[in-house]
């Protein structure tokens, strides 16, 4: 890591969805008014942030991380959304955010759904170096189908949708996870997901990371969960 990265008051970064331009994101490390991870998503403090990007708040951000190397990922939580994670939350500061960045500055953001445990709809955002990602194919880490402000926009209806939150909450049924002699993967609240229909909005369907989770479902005997009900039309 160079000493002078490391010593710097600012952190740009810039990050882009498919199709559209690069946006700066300059972290201002000597800015004490606000938790840093608050800052990747809030608009006082930063050049074009990822929430000026995706128009979605802090309050409904799950999490942002970098895919640093084939198969590791390395998360940063929003400890309000998601605080049964505290303890497995990346400290965010300099050093660990260079280390993750190993040089490079230019990323894809990658797009992700999930639900917290409030029963809320939340957005993740992964950030995708550059060698991870090809200007015209999808890759398994960045998806040119998936990656985009079309789908973007469909995901900010969702969870900026409370009516549809209220109408699921009484069919996300507790405990979430199934008793352990039932298949570890199954989560009880995907058929809630499909009865509303936004299962489609969690899982990407390009070719290869459909390949890879096939490959994974052969060496676990993990069944990958239906899209839509059977009776979807």
């Amino acid at each position: 890591m160079n000493a002078d990265n490391i010593n710097s008051e600012q952190t740009a970064i810039k990050v882009k969805l498919s199709g559209e331009d690069y946006h700066d994101i300059v972290i201002d490390w000597k800015d004490k008014s606000q938790a840093y991870e608050q800052q990747v998503f809030g608009r006082e403090y930063f050049m074009r942030k990822v929430k000026e990007i995706s128009g979605i708040s802090v309050e409904r951000t799950a999490e942002f991380l970098f895919i640093s190397g084939e198969h590791r990922y390395d998360h940063f939580y929003n400890k309000r959304t998601e605080p049964g994670l505290e303890h497995h939350r990346l400290e965010f500061n300099r050093e660990n955010l260079l280390n993750l960045m190993n040089g490079n500055r230019r990323f894809g953001l990658s797009l992700s759904l999930s639900c917290d445990y409030n029963k809320h709809f939340c957005i993740g955002y992964a950030f995708v170096s550059e060698r991870f990602m090809d200007e015209t194919q999808c890759t398994l880490d960045f998806c040119h189908y998936s990656d985009n402000r079309a789908r973007l926009n469909k995901l900010k209806a969702i969870v900026t949708n409370d009516a549809l939150q209220s109408q699921m909450a009484d069919f996300l049924v507790q405990p979430r996870w199934p008793v352990y002699n039932e298949p570890y993967f199954h989560d009880r609240w995907h058929n809630a997901y499909r009865r509303f229909n936004v299962m489609q909005y969690y899982y990407r369907t390009c070719y290869p990371f459909h390949q890879n989770v096939m490959r994974v479902s052969q060496l676990i005997d993990y069944v990958p969960p239906q899209l839509y009900l059977r009776t979807h039309g």
